[in-house]
């Protein structure tokens, strides 16, 4: 998914991956999938916020290097975070009747007893205004299927140790607490405006908000992309249209980033960054299978 080619929602919505054949048991090292479960329990992100690394970009050829994430490039109104956010309540092309990004978790089912279940994430089309009314999968996206059960108690998901830059960012990334769930590891592609862009490791985990739940908070998202693939991606310049660059310059410690900081990180000794998101869900009417 490409929203009018705007690098911070193709970079983080748009989860492709081959669909998950059926099993009888959960596989928590490669999920291959298990029953289909239907009709699922649906939540749609309602915030997103990249957490680390940040995000810089050269002012050239003025003086200056602008960190973006959170607050807007000089003299634009673009900023990777607010671009996120706007793509998740607003419609560009109102003949279409839906906002511009929409991502969802269907819970197959949603169990909150520790047992193991399944999530999928995909793209949807959710009716404008938001929040929507209703949601369907969108056509061009496949389901990305995890395994993930509920704990009561015990440690959710956390940043991995020293994975996290120096000085840390602010604000902090949030961790989720019991209750909650987690999914297993696996590695998944994003599509960064038709370049696929893959993500290593990539899970998801949240607080979950009553029983049965009826919101996810303190959600984390975690994955790693390594430095050879950071460095073959290219992504649309938001200072120059028609112009682009390679995600690695966006990342300190990048080739051809501006920023004195490195925040490079290893994972089973390759080198790249592993990134870390923040997000809220929210329970949404959903017709499709």
């Amino acid at each position: 998914m490409s929203v009018r080619n705007v690098f911070a929602v193709s970079l983080v919505l748009s989860i492709l991956a081959s669909p998950a054949a059926a099993q009888n048991t959960p596989d928590f090292f490669g999920v291959d999938g298990f029953e289909f479960a239907t009709p699922p329990t649906v939540f749609r992100m309602v915030d997103l916020d990249l957490r680390d690394p940040h995000v810089f970009i050269s002012l050239s050829p003025l003086p200056g290097c602008a960190d973006f994430t959170d607050n807007p490039i000089p003299f634009t109104t673009f900023s990777f975070n607010g671009q996120i956010a706007t793509s998740f309540n607003s419609d560009a092309n109102p003949a279409n009747g839906f906002l511009d990004a929409s991502n969802l978790l269907l819970f197959r089912p949603l169990l909150q007893d520790g047992r193991v279940a399944r999530v999928d994430s995909v793209s949807g089309d959710c009716a404008s205004p938001a929040p929507p009314s209703m949601c369907a999968p969108r056509a061009s996206s496949v389901a990305d299927a995890f395994v993930y059960a509920a704990a009561a108690s015990g440690t959710c998901l956390t940043p991995l140790a020293g994975t996290i830059g120096s000085p840390a960012y602010s604000p902090a990334i949030t961790t989720p607490a019991a209750a909650c769930f987690t999914t297993a590891a696996k590695t998944v592609q994003f599509d960064n405006g038709g370049v696929p862009l893959t993500l290593e490791d990539a899970q998801y985990a949240a607080s979950l908000t009553g029983s049965p739940a009826t919101a996810l908070v303190s959600g984390l998202m975690r994955g790693f992309v390594s430095e050879a693939v950071a460095n073959a991606t290219l992504i649309p310049n938001p200072l120059s249209p028609g112009q682009t660059f390679t995600l690695a310059s966006l990342l300190p410690g990048g080739t051809g980033n501006c920023s004195p900081r490195n925040d490079k990180d290893t994972n089973r000794g390759v080198s790249g960054w592993w990134f870390y998101l923040n997000f809220t869900a929210a329970p949404v009417s959903y017709s499709g299978p």
